[in-house]
């Protein structure tokens, strides 16, 4: 008996298909014997052959015929045997496997937008973890504006350190705070043993700045002195400690850049004699993208470099 062969488009006719029935054409194209591909598929015999009767009738073609004593593939039969094990191939490695990610094997690349002064804070820790745990895996840093949005199609961090006054509506978690302290030149001898807010008033300052906008501990420090003296504005944290050394200058500075760059500048670190807010940091990232085991790993080095 023969059957005619449908033709039939992925987009009409794949819906029509039983797709069970792969593994089941996959054993009987193996084996070429009904009783045998059942046994390897944990089927009864006659399962097995109501199986090979739905199979003909979908493909149109009889798949195995007997030849004397044994059964053969039919040409078409035959052709479909390269084919059809790499559909349960990719589907069992690329489909229906989750992704992983063993970091000490990996070479991927992991891109981190943040600012110089986030990335001094967290980026020496975790590429000194990284060189013991994850020897292949490269880090490249981006300027925060190239990758605010994550959603973007074009965006490539695969995560952003954020200021917590930076909204957004993508996930995000702190990975860290920051306190805020009073930087000047070791030297700077119009400074008592503690620093007072008169010393605040009347000494000049150097303020950070971006976009016009001042950050909050800067924002309350000139509510209480509206007029500050004001000498230098930069638009890196990483300037303040190079514009104070060897000035009569001071600043607020974020007390662990504080604490990294004091010696190498010859800076006098102070706390500050009155109270500032402090300064969150967050991760973000692309929900699309949230379940990337190697992504997932990377957020967690990222919090265990500064914790």
């Amino acid at each position: 008996m023969s059957f005619p062969i449908r033709s039939t488009s992925t987009a009409t006719g794949l819906h029509r298909v039983d797709l069970n029935l792969l593994p089941l054409l996959a054993a009987l194209l193996e084996h070429r014997s009904v009783t045998r591909a059942a046994q390897a598929v944990g089927l009864t015999q006659p399962a097995m052959s109501n199986a090979l009767q739905r199979l003909r009738r979908t493909l149109g073609d009889e798949l195995l015929v007997r030849v004397g004593r044994h059964y053969v593939l039919t040409e078409r039969a035959g052709a479909l045997v390269g084919p059809v094990n790499l559909i349960l191939e990719t589907a069992t490695h690329h489909v229906l496997t989750p992704p992983t990610f063993d970091p000490a094997t990996s070479d991927r690349i992991f891109r981190i937008a943040a600012t110089s002064a986030s990335a001094l804070t967290v980026l020496p820790a975790l590429s000194a973890a990284l060189a013991v745990s994850a020897p292949g895996v490269r880090l490249h840093l981006e300027p925060p504006d190239s990758a605010m949005d994550l959603t973007r199609g074009d965006a490539t961090a695969d995560v952003t350190l954020l200021p917590d006054t930076v909204p957004t509506t993508l996930p995000r978690e702190r990975l860290y705070h920051e306190d805020w302290v009073v930087v000047a030149d070791a030297d700077n001898d119009r400074i008592g043993a503690a620093l007072t807010v008169d010393d605040l008033a009347r000494l000049p300052h150097v303020v950070f700045e971006w976009e016009g906008g001042r950050v909050g501990a800067q924002q309350a420090l000139a509510r209480l002195i509206p007029d500050l003296h004001v000498r230098c504005v930069v638009f890196e944290f990483l300037m303040i400690p190079s514009m104070v050394s060897g000035t009569p200058m001071i600043a607020l500075l974020q007390r662990r850049l504080a604490r990294q760059l004091a010696a190498q500048h010859g800076l006098r670190v102070m706390e500050a004699p009155i109270p500032l807010p402090s300064l969150g940091i967050d991760l973000v990232w692309n929900p699309r993208t949230a379940g990337d085991p190697g992504r997932v790993w990377l957020r967690k080095q990222l919090m265990r470099a500064v914790h």
